[in-house]
């Protein structure tokens, strides 16, 4: 879990397009003996990455959640619309185990709302070789919102 950790903190000392602070609120399926469901919060810093030349980015998180304590979130993608910000992306939350697609709509003068669909690796993998890394999460969706902390 330290080099998970220290992995997902290394990027945050490059440069980057642009770093914010997110503050999301989900809901999430358990699959606890029956479906049920159950609230998540998270803060997050996270960074942009991209080239000028191209609409290619990945976007990187790291932060604090309930229930899970500790999330991370890595994806690529790219901007259907530049200079509005305007992105799809796909990727990987690590801590709890889930794959996710999000877009990220038009920014606004102090940032922009995150909505993301995620499924668990519960979902995917047979039980015996992934016992409690999604947290008994089949999906996830969340709403958020990303506020500009750093230069654009």
């Amino acid at each position: 879990m330290k080099k998970l950790i220290l992995l997902f903190l290394f990027p945050f000392f490059l440069s980057a397009q642009g770093e914010y602070f997110e503050l999301n609120a989900g809901v999430s399926i358990l699959d606890n003996g029956y479906w049920d469901y159950g609230p998540g919060v998270s803060a997050l810093i996270g960074k942009r990455f991209g080239s000028d030349e191209s609409n290619f980015i990945v976007d990187m998180q790291i932060g604090l959640a309930l229930p899970s304590i500790l999330t991370a979130k890595i994806g690529v993608g790219g901007y259907l619309d530049r200079e509005k910000k305007l992105a799809i992306i796909v990727g990987v939350r690590p801590w709890p185990l889930h794959y996710y697609a999000q877009v990220n709509l038009k920014e606004g003068v102090k940032g922009q709302w995150i909505i993301s669909s995620e499924v668990g690796s519960e979902l995917i993998f047979d039980d015996s070789t992934d016992y409690g890394l999604s947290l008994e999460s089949l999906f996830i969706i969340n709403f958020g919102y990303r506020w500009n902390i750093g230069k654009k």
